[in-house]
């Protein structure tokens, strides 16, 4: 005796077949990433430097910026006015869009790009390719094109301002607002963004990243303090 197979139930079997086929087509391929979990103890800066960061301006000053990880996140807080970078000078190929797990517990008082006031407690920036674009300062040295986003407190999300300098090549989008202590996941278009935002297609190879915390311009005392639980560049 031949059994037959219900035919509500071999529809079944080929939705969920689909289903499967479909989560596992869209599944982003992660190409670099760096993940900030696993800290063991002992000074953060050695321990960001095996992860490939090397401190710029203030990030080695201790009387102005500090760095934790506590755990999950990696933890950047300025004591006073400052301006600290963590720069990765990694090489990334076929990337699509790059997303950031992460949040602000103290956003620096005042800060708005729309108003002119340019501070962030935490910004990723993205550089592109090795061509150096002019600062528009002979005190302050040229960079390859790069986007730097941002979480903000007030500013409109998804609008590019630019800075004081770099005209030419820079581009600053707060892409998320959340609330102080949140932790949020932010998945941004970066290589559509760089055509855009800068008309050159396709999209350069991404030779470094870095993370900031700029309060030189903020109003008051500017402390702020902010986390990065892992950046990701996927296909």
């Amino acid at each position: 005796m031949v059994r037959r197979v219900k035919p509500i139930f071999c529809t079944m079997l080929i939705f969920l077949f689909l289903i499967s086929a479909r989560s596992t087509e869209s599944a982003p391929t992660v190409i670099y990433g760096v993940d900030f979990a696993g800290y063991a103890g002992g000074a953060v800066l050695p321990w960001l430097s095996a992860k490939g960061f090397v401190p710029k301006q203030d990030a080695s000053n201790t009387r102005k910026v500090v760095y934790f990880d506590d755990e999950h996140d990696l933890v950047l807080a300025t004591k006073t006015r400052a301006f600290a970078l963590l720069l990765n000078e990694a090489d990334v190929q076929g990337y699509s869009k790059i997303r950031i797990e992460w949040g602000v517990d103290i956003y620096p008082p005042g800060a708005s790009y729309e108003k002119g006031v340019r501070a962030e407690a935490v910004m990723v920036y993205v550089f592109f390719g090795n061509e150096r674009l002019a600062s528009g300062s002979f005190l302050i040295p040229d960079s390859p094109y790069f986007i730097g986003l941002f979480l903000c407190e007030s500013e409109p999300t998804g609008r590019a301002f630019t800075g004081r300098y770099y005209h030419a090549g820079g581009r600053f989008v707060c892409v998320d607002r959340p609330p102080p202590g949140e932790l949020v996941t932010t998945e941004y278009p970066i290589a559509e963004a760089f055509t855009l935002l800068f008309g050159k297609s396709p999209a350069p190879v991404i030779s470094g990243f870095g993370i900031a915390i700029d309060t030189n311009n903020a109003k008051g005392d500017g402390v702020a303090k902010a986390f990065v639980r892992k950046i990701e560049f996927v296909k």
